[in-house]
Parts: structure tokens; sequence; C-alpha cells
């Protein structure tokens, strides 16, 4: 009869030490992150301008990148409309931006 292989204790704490992760990083005790506060996100649609490119949607497209506009949903419409979803004084700035021809 064969004996069952069994494993070493020292091998089976090297696994389970290999186990934990390496990189398993914690932040320093005393560092907090900075708490945000963001303004109630409002949906909108959003009309842009004749012009190419549009500039109202180059701003959109900025501002999604910085996160402050979320929900991002171009139609297919002349002039483009835009809905999304951001806070009232980004809505009002992109409402408030000059453009040519169109709705409005």
């Amino acid at each position: 009869m064969r004996k069952a292989a069994t494993m070493s204790p020292v091998l089976i704490a090297l696994m389970l030490l290999a186990g934990c992760g390496i990189d398993n990083k914690q932040p320093p005790a005393n560092r907090t992150e900075p708490v945000v506060q963001t303004a109630p996100l409002r949906n909108a649609t959003i009309v842009g301008s004749a012009e190419s490119p549009d500039p109202v949607l180059e701003r959109v497209r900025e501002l999604e990148q910085l996160g402050k506009v979320e929900d991002v949903v171009v139609m297919e419409s002349f002039p483009v409309q835009i809905r999304l979803r951001a806070p009232q004084s980004v809505i009002d700035e992109l409402q408030g931006m000059p453009r040519k021809g169109g709705l409005r």
C-alpha cells in the first residue's frame, strides 16, 4: 500500500503567506481622504450649436472627462440634442453658451 502524500507544515505556512498577497498595502492610519461635496444631479436636455465642430458638444465632452456630467446621450438631430445629468450650475453654463442656428 502506498502512503498518502502529506504536505510539510513549512510548505503549508509558505502557501498561506503567499496567498495573503504581497501587494496588500493599506494607507497609513493618519491619512484621511478629502470629502468631496457634490451638488445634486439634475436631468437636462441641452441643444447644441449648428457650428462644426459644435462648441457645446465639445464642452460637454470636457465636463464628462472631468466627471462633472454623467449619463451623456447625444441624439442624432441637427443641431444635436444632448441628454445628461449634471449639477444645476453646469446645466446653466451649457444653456448659456452662444449658439448659431437651430432650436433653443
